[in-house]
């Protein structure tokens, strides 16, 4: 059964199928044609020479009175007897084909002179079928060799049409690293360039709409930190005057710690914008172990700053892909510092590195007090109930993630001891990109 999902093979099938078809009927036409032609001129002789005879001759001694009969037989294909039609009965001319002695022969047989004598001719056909049988022979041959060619040409025909459409095919697998870039409509044909043009106009409004939000997100974010920033100093300088209890000190450090929560909210919401404009960003190759161990230092100095431990492991020394580092930084920074913020004093972030048949892992684990496996975390103000951020970090992330075309993930350890963050990065789209 055709696969309908398959339209190369499906148009391959169908072309194959339909010349071969064509093929096979004007083989059968031609050899139909040329073993009629052939026969039907044997016994147009047959009949010919039958009423010849018929006319000029009452009986076989006249014919041999006449002819030299036996030298006739020998240098013609026919044998003509003439002989008595003693039950007089009618015998209309008929042509019966006969095999002797491994030969093959037409025998026309007709009474005539009011039905008192009997007319037989025998022709040796047996030249005329060989080149029939040779004839079969050779047609066979084409309509094998036909079929072969056929296929192969169906296949040939079907990748170039298709060719096209793999180009198109390709530069959109590309463009979760490449980014948004238009389609290059030189070398299409005529037929495919109103799809390329359409599609360009499509990733035109994209990127402006993106751009758009970005400085939606960026002029907003810029506006708002201002007044904070001057709410945030009136608040302090008037908890100065106030004594320790006083109710009015209390709600102006409530007031202090909102500005606060808004200043992080905005934080996100500049990040956010940062992270729309960093899609665009132009892929580079670089060993990414090489990458995360020198922020991997980093961490560990900040960890000890916090009273923790941070270590990490590589399971292989090299690993070159093409990456957009800024959005592999903020679902790595998130990662990192989330492990370290919900990781009590004392206790221990670890990062490892492990190679699997179809992945790049990479796993952050905390000795937290582990997540709720039934929130989703990465929806937008989505936060555990310990959390002083937004909640927007790991929905930046998982931003990140989609526009990087990795995939990560958030769990709890099986041990119990905490929580696993893991980014996975699959090889057939990572390892081998040049």
């Amino acid at each position: 059964m055709l696969s309908k999902r398959s339209l190369k093979e499906r148009f391959t099938i169908e072309l194959a199928i339909g010349m071969i078809a064509m093929l096979i009927i004007v083989l059968i036409s031609l050899s139909t044609y040329f073993y009629t032609s052939i026969m039907g001129h044997i016994k147009n002789e047959l009949n010919s020479k039958a009423k010849t005879i018929t006319l000029h001759y009452s009986e076989e001694k006249e014919y041999n009175s006449k002819q030299d009969l036996s030298l006739i037989n020998r240098l013609s294909p026919y044998t003509i007897k003439i002989s008595k039609n003693y039950n007089n009965k009618h015998l209309d001319s008929v042509i019966i084909p006969i095999k002797r002695d491994n030969r093959e022969f037409y025998l026309f047989k007709e009474s005539f002179l009011d039905d008192k004598m009997i007319l037989e001719i025998e022709r040796d056909i047996t030249q005329e079928s060989e080149y029939i049988t040779t004839m079969y022979y050779m047609i066979t041959f084409i309509l094998i060799t036909g079929i072969i060619f056929i296929i192969y040409f169906s296949s040939l025909l079907t990748k170039k049409i298709m060719a096209p459409l793999e180009t198109l095919t390709n530069q959109f697998t590309s463009m979760h690293e490449n980014l948004l870039h238009e389609i290059k409509i030189k070398g299409l044909p005529f037929e495919f360039e109103t799809l390329a043009d359409s599609v360009n106009l499509l990733i035109t409004k994209v990127k402006t709409s993106i751009k758009y939000r970005q400085e939606l997100y960026i002029g907003t974010a810029h506006e708002l930190k201002t007044p904070l920033a001057v709410m945030r100093l009136k608040n302090q300088i008037t908890l100065m005057k106030y004594k320790k209890h006083d109710n009015v000190r209390e709600a102006l450090e409530q007031n202090i710690e909102s500005i606060d929560t808004l200043n992080a909210m905005i934080h996100n919401l500049l990040e956010f914008g940062r992270a729309e404009g960093a899609q665009f960003e132009q892929p580079e190759r670089l060993n990414l172990i090489r990458l995360m161990a020198s922020k991997c230092e980093e961490y560990e100095v900040l960890a000890h700053s916090q009273e923790r431990d941070f270590i990490y492991h590589f399971d292989i020394p090299n690993f070159r892909i093409n990456i957009q580092p800024l959005l592999f930084m903020q679902i790595f920074q998130n990662f990192i510092q989330n492990a370290l913020k919900f990781t009590p004093k004392g206790g221990l972030v670890s990062l490892n590195t492990r190679m699997e048949p179809d992945h790049f892992i990479i796993e952050i684990k905390d000795e937290g007090e582990g997540i709720d496996e039934s929130k989703d975390l990465f929806a937008p103000f989505q936060r555990s109930t310990k959390s002083t951020g937004a909640g927007l970090g790991l929905f930046l992330a998982k931003n990140a993630a989609e526009s990087m075309g990795v995939i990560i993930a958030l769990k709890n350890r099986e041990d119990g001891k905490g929580a696993v963050a893991s980014i996975a990065f699959p090889l057939n789209r990572f390892l081998l990109k040049d």
